[in-house]
């Protein structure tokens, strides 16, 4: 299992809108991490604290649509 990053929005993202296709996702993926739970929790307990504008990798947090950060598990891609 991989450690990740994730994300929830504000306002839920809506794909092929109007069409029979329709979906909305409200959560996203922001990074995979190498570091344990307990040490990634900690990373994402000061993000939402702190409210940085950049994440680590200079990526830019839009909190004005980010509700908060959480820690997930993920199976391996490969």
């Amino acid at each position: 299992m991989s450690t990740v990053v994730c994300y929830k929005t504000k306002t839920p993202v809506y794909y092929n809108k109007g069409t029979q296709w329709e979906k909305t996702h409200d959560v996203f993926l922001a990074y995979y991490t190498f570091k344990s739970v307990e040490e990634a929790q900690k990373e994402v307990d000061e993000l939402n604290a702190t409210k940085p504008a950049k994440l680590w990798n200079d990526a830019p947090i839009d909190w004005d649509d980010v509700a908060y950060f959480f820690v997930q598990q993920q199976g391996e891609m490969y």
